[in-house]
């Protein structure tokens, strides 16, 4: 687990130097507990879980729910770090040669605590991330990425 908070460290001093996520709370990524996954996960490379009954929603000045389930940027009251129960990463992210693309599903899994969801301004956020090698996006970018076929191949390179 100590490999998993030196790239959690590593990943929320990255965000704190992007502009764009000045006005969010950054920082607050810190208190976010963090785990693995399965190792037998074979689609995961990692998840943002929140709380029970935590949603996306926003809520006019009185209080009351106007929006909910929508993918907006967030607005005050809707979900942040303190929303979110566990981050979990796929152990074999944490092996040396795979730090790049672990740091990259940890910053996405970031903005997922945040509150964003996979919306436009995630995207744009999402590619925001310095490493432009390692950014995974859509489905799309995913299947064009050499290193997220290596990743994906890496169990029938080793045999």
């Amino acid at each position: 687990m100590e490999e998993l908070y030196a790239l959690s460290d590593e990943v929320i001093n990255k965000m704190l130097r992007i502009p764009e996520l000045y006005d969010l709370p950054v920082n607050e990524l810190k208190d976010v507990s963090l785990g693995k996954l399965r190792k037998n996960n074979k689609t995961m490379l990692g998840c943002c879980r929140f709380k029970k009954n935590s949603r996306w929603i926003r809520k006019n000045m009185k209080g009351e729910i106007i929006d909910k389930g929508k993918d907006f940027w967030p607005y005050p009251d809707t979900l942040g770090p303190s929303d979110v129960r566990k981050i979990d990463i796929h152990p074999d992210l944490l092996e040396a040669k795979w730090f790049r693309l672990a740091a990259s599903v940890l910053y996405h899994e970031y903005l997922h605590a945040l509150g964003f969801r996979h919306c436009p301004t995630f995207r744009k956020l999402e590619a925001l991330w310095p490493d432009k090698e390692a950014i995974l996006g859509t489905r799309r970018v995913k299947l064009k990425s050499l290193m997220y076929n290596s990743w994906i191949n890496r169990r029938s390179s080793n045999q």
